[in-house]
């Protein structure tokens, strides 16, 4: 397996150029940051649970961060491939893993639109709070992606920033999970996340559910907590 270097054509939507946050300058902070916004071993230990892993499966994670996920899931799976836009945050994952003597996670540098898997079909592939960098057309193309990288049957875990509140009452509820987001992490996350709904592109619920099913998943299971955050545990058919 190895990354794929021929670059896409001019018209293909430029991952790096999200509108998001800075996340190599982000990464030794956002680990911090994000256990006071989220339960993430909670999180971590509800996918492990979904994927019904076996021994010898394995696994990619598109948008790793700081590897808070893979690092678990690399305890479980046989191999892991860890792959994220940003050197700066494949870096400090890179250490983490390093630190815990942990040596069959891949790390690489690649995008939803851009990574080819060339280690044959994957049993699982687990993606939170990163396909919100692409506006929808191009989400629709990352999750067909995802769905040629899976075996049939292989698992889909997605967590994402997703609307699923009334857009009649828009305005309060937006105030409403700005005003919870201060009180759990203070005014430069809430900060981040003013921007986020400004600037990038989160999809309404029912958008992202068409999305995954066009790409030919079952979603088993599906979450929405605040009327911001979408969890969907995924089939490929």
């Amino acid at each position: 397996m190895k990354e794929d270097r021929i670059p896409p054509p001019e018209w293909c939507y430029h991952e790096p150029d999200h509108p998001g946050m800075d996340f190599d300058a982000i990464a030794p902070s956002y680990d911090r940051n994000m256990q006071k916004f989220r339960d993430i071993q909670g999180e971590i230990e509800e996918i492990l649970s979904f994927l019904e892993i076996e021994p010898h499966h394995s696994l990619l994670e598109i948008g790793t961060g700081t590897g808070e996920f893979a690092l678990a899931a690399a305890r479980r799976f046989a191999r892991v491939y860890a792959i994220d836009i940003s050197p700066g945050m494949l870096q400090y994952a890179r250490e983490k893993s390093q630190e815990l003597g942990i040596s069959n996670i891949s790390f690489l540098v690649g995008g939803f639109l851009t990574y080819k898997h060339e280690d044959g079909p994957l049993d699982a592939i687990v993606s939170q709070i990163a396909l919100h960098h692409l506006p929808d057309f191009w989400k629709q193309i990352a999750l067909l992606n995802i769905a040629s990288m899976l075996r049939p049957g292989g698992r889909l875990c997605l967590r994402d920033v997703v609307y699923s509140f009334d857009p009649g009452d828009y305005e309060r509820q937006i105030e409403s999970f700005i005003s919870r987001t201060m009180e759990k992490a203070g005014p430069g996350f809430a900060q981040s996340m003013t921007s986020h709904i400004n600037k990038e592109f989160s999809t309404m619920d029912w958008i992202m559910r068409g999305l995954i099913e066009r790409a030919g998943f079952v979603i088993e299971r599906e979450e929405q907590k605040e009327g911001f955050l979408g969890l969907y545990l995924c089939k490929k058919i």
